[in-house]
């Protein structure tokens, strides 16, 4: 199933989308509760560090990272490594490193593999993609500590979902999805029309392409943003649910609300 974003569109969106982030990162108190036990100061340190470390794989470098669970304890030294204390260094940083990744881009013609974290190799457009993810859940992280709205378009968020499909499946966490098999027919609203097919079966997840008149657990119609912020643990699905930016159907629709449950914390 090809679901690669468009590599120049998406870069023009995290162009703007780290721009924004950088105006905020240089106005918010850099000891600011920001999420879980990162501080505002904390985040924008992790967006610079991963920027530059995103760089580096572009251009053919590899991720210390050797598993997935090996991430965390990755992300956590790199922010160790960020010397700079105050928010509008930070905020310098993140347009630099900003530059170089756009500089690295170049290099490239086409949408070739680059390697990823734990070995796993993704589309140079996916890679692109899943910075963009960084940068508006990133971003939506440094609004909360700076109590300012944070306003991400439909278009980005629908691009997020597709560049984050090919890493997914390392996210479903086997031990509770071990024995079970469940089918979810992913909606994202709005045009272009964004879905995926995701088949859950013997602890593995695999991303598929719909067949006529194949049979569904789950539907789910989503407004983009409100799923991306689901997917990536910054609210439950409860929430959205109410408000109908999520809606559920099907043979199973209560699946719905387990399926956030499957996987580890981006």
């Amino acid at each position: 199933m090809n679901t690669a974003p468009d590599i120049a569109p998406t870069a023009r969106h995290l162009e703007r989308a780290l721009d924004q982030v950088a105006d905020l990162i240089a106005v918010t108190p850099a000891a600011a509760p920001a999420i879980g036990r990162w501080t505002a100061r904390e985040v924008a340190a992790h967006i610079a560090g991963g920027l530059e470390l995103y760089t580096e794989l572009i251009r053919g470098g590899t991720s210390p990272a050797e598993t997935i669970d090996g991430i965390g304890p990755m992300n956590d030294e790199i922010i160790a490594s960020i010397d700079e204390l105050g928010m509008p260094a930070l905020a310098e940083r993140v347009r630099r490193s900003a530059a170089d990744y756009r500089a690295a881009l170049s290099l490239h013609n086409g949408d070739p593999g680059i390697h990823w974290h734990a070995g796993v190799e993704v589309p140079l457009s996916s890679l692109v993609a899943i910075s963009l993810g960084e940068a508006i859940v990133h971003g939506r992280d440094i609004a909360h500590a700076a109590r300012s709205r944070w306003r991400v378009p439909p278009e980005w968020a629908r691009t997020v979902f597709n560049g984050v499909l090919p890493i997914l499946p390392h996210y479903l966490r086997s031990d509770r999805a071990a024995g079970r098999r469940y089918t979810f027919d992913i909606r994202l609203r709005g045009r272009p029309v964004v879905e995926a097919l995701w088949v859950i079966a013997d602890g593995r997840l695999t991303v598929e392409s719909r067949k006529p008149g194949q049979r569904m657990d789950c539907r789910v119609s989503a407004d983009p943003w409100a799923f991306i912020q689901v997917l990536y643990s910054r609210m439950g699905p409860l929430r959205p649910a109410i408000g109908r930016r999520i809606l559920a159907w099907g043979r199973r629709p209560w699946l719905a609300f387990a399926l956030p449950s499957l996987f580890r914390e981006p």
